[in-house]
């Protein structure tokens, strides 16, 4: 018997396939079976809301499509949801179960068409229960074939997946002909470039200066030709290899496993217990002997400790800039970023990093940092204290404060709606409870919900309390005085500054390069200027000043370094 809401209501049907062995075709396959079963029970399967995710795990609820489903159910614009089997809705046994109390609280019937499951239906519970526990228990069986299948690839001498730099694979076959595994061998070619590397390195040539002559002889770097391609050797393609067991013969599976983050398709490496981890010494795959591996191993932990211990703040590593237009500045020629290179606080100098580090960049020029920012900065608040731009600024100013009060009205009335709806929920949970279910999901959702009304009253006092506060337009002595001390403010903290900086510049970045006369420019589009109302509020408060964007009249500027 057909649930009548098919022929009535309101339908959703719900199609996903996972990257195994599924092709797209499976949900144009998916969503005909839930198509039929509509029209047999009286509906209009054209009618029906199609919801799809496609290469996705079931193992995870953190899907587009299922999240704005169960978005729109929430709303009441779905009566019920047709899908091929509820394991397609999760494969995982707690996801499982929060769908079906949600689906329940909401009265909307989940129907699988092959499996037969009704979630209305009486005793579904128990059906549901035991499909979903199966799906779980797929899933991990899959997992556990998976690894078993590659430890047995591993042992027969087969890759387990790509190879690194100096070696390829071959596909090895059985009598019949069908393939049973890759053979890994040694690239002839790839295999001479690591042997240089190794032997560049331990006779004193930095990682930088490797790189960079690979680079200008037109060495292919190893990721030439895929979509990561990258722009040539760099030094930490350099320190990777270095680092790198297999070159010495030494070969290791299942150091590490990926590990998916509840309710989400993320995947964390986590290292496996060293009892787990698969060894194998391949001496026919070695391409760099015992005791030349050991003597690039020391001079790697040498130059680790010296580069680390001078770089500690307050015992930890130091790894954030303390230059205003570090990740702005970017080449004009390559587009690549400029980075500090030098020694002393008052030497450092920008230049190229792809030039500096790859040499595949042909511009080869410096500029000092303070000049950088100075000419910079220079500029940006000239062009803020001119006649055009204060009165743009005012201007611009004057419709924000008019569109922020018509804002501001329109917010609160969107809360009280949303208290309306809430408090609409907290009802029917009462009610819920009232009836008998007592169970720590009902209770506890009752609690968030009323917690979140009281956060949303709190928040609709502080709105109009705020919407009876005059708003004034800044004066010029204000805008005078922001950009005058533009340069201290940006300065305080290098790293808000660089921030709001880049707000401020079209595309985030500034160009530098040199001239035909050989000087050096820096060029850069302001876009909407930030300017503080009342700037002595904005410290006390941040949250209760009003940010107001303006100044967007600017043409093209050329900052004087």
């Amino acid at each position: 018997m057909h649930h009548p809401k098919l022929a009535t209501g309101k339908v959703g049907i719900y199609a996903r396939y996972s990257s195994d062995r599924q092709r797209q075709s499976s949900i144009v396959d998916q969503i005909r079976l839930c198509r039929n079963l509509i029209a047999r029970a009286g509906g209009d399967p054209d009618q029906a809301k199609i919801f799809s995710d496609s290469a996705i795990s079931g193992a995870s609820i953190d899907r587009e499509d299922f999240e704005h489903l169960m978005q729109l159910v929430s709303d009441g614009a779905i009566d019920i949801i047709v899908t091929e089997d509820v394991g397609r809705m999760s494969r995982d046994f707690a996801d499982s179960a929060q769908i079906f109390r949600q689906l329940q609280f909401l009265q909307v019937p989940l129907i699988g068409v092959l499996d037969g499951i009704d979630t209305s239906a009486k005793g579904a519970k128990v059906s549901y229960t035991m499909r979903s526990l199966m799906a779980d228990l797929y899933l991990e069986d899959l997992r556990d074939k998976t690894l078993r299948g590659l430890e047995g690839r591993a042992l027969a001498g087969h890759a387990t997946g790509n190879v690194p730099y100096g070696y390829h694979t071959f596909p090895e076959t059985d009598a019949r002909g069908d393939v049973i595994g890759y053979r890994i061998e040694i690239h002839e070619g790839q295999a001479r470039i690591v042997v240089r590397i190794f032997a560049e390195y331990e006779q004193g040539r930095s990682l930088t200066a490797i790189a960079y002559a690979l680079n200008r002889e037109g060495v292919p770097s190893p990721r030439a030709g895929t979509k990561h391609k990258r722009l040539g050797w760099g030094s930490s393609t350099i320190r990777a290899m270095l680092y790198n067991e297999k070159y010495a013969g030494v070969w290791r599976f299942k150091e590490r496993q990926w590990v998916r983050v509840p309710g989400s398709n993320k995947r964390r490496p986590r290292k496996r217990d060293a009892s787990q981890v698969m060894t194998q010494e391949r001496p026919e795959l070695r391409i760099i002997p015992a005791a030349q591996w050991e003597r690039v191993a020391d001079r790697l932990k040498a130059t680790h400790r010296k580069y680390t211990t001078g770089a500690q703040v307050g015992g930890r590593l130091r790894t954030r800039s303390t230059f205003l237009l570090s990740g702005i500045l970017v080449c004009d020629a390559c587009g690549g970023p400029l980075t500090i290179s030098g020694g002393s606080s008052s030497g450092r100098y920008y230049r190229c990093a792809t030039n500096r580090t790859k040499g595949t960049c042909d511009a080869a020029f410096s500029v000092k940092e303070e000049i950088a920012r100075a000419g910079i900065l220079a500029t940006i608040r000239d062009q803020l204290l001119s006649a055009e731009g204060l009165a743009h600024v005012r201007r611009t100013v004057a419709e924000k404060l008019r569109d922020y009060s018509k804002a501001l009205d329109a917010e609160i009335r969107d809360r009280r709606e949303r208290i309306k709806r809430t408090e609409d929920k907290i009802r029917g949970l009462i009610e819920f409870l009232a009836n008998g279910d007592r169970s720590e999901y009902v209770s506890s959702t009752l609690r968030d919900l009323e917690a979140h009304v009281r956060t949303e009253r709190a928040t609709i006092e502080r709105l109009v309390a705020e919407s009876h506060q005059p708003l004034r337009l800044p004066s010029l002595d204000e805008l005078t005085a922001l950009a005058t001390d533009l340069h201290k403010w940006l300065s305080a903290d290098p790293e808000a500054g660089r921030i709001e900086l880049a707000r401020w510049l079209r595309g985030s970045v500034i160009r530098v390069g040199p001239t035909s006369d050989g000087s050096i420019v820096a060029r850069g589009e302001l876009l909407p200027l930030k300017v503080l109302v009342n700037a002595e509020q904005q410290k006390k408060s941040p949250d209760s000043c009003l940010d107001v964007v303006a100044g967007a009249g600017f043409e093209p500027a050329t900052f004087g370094l």
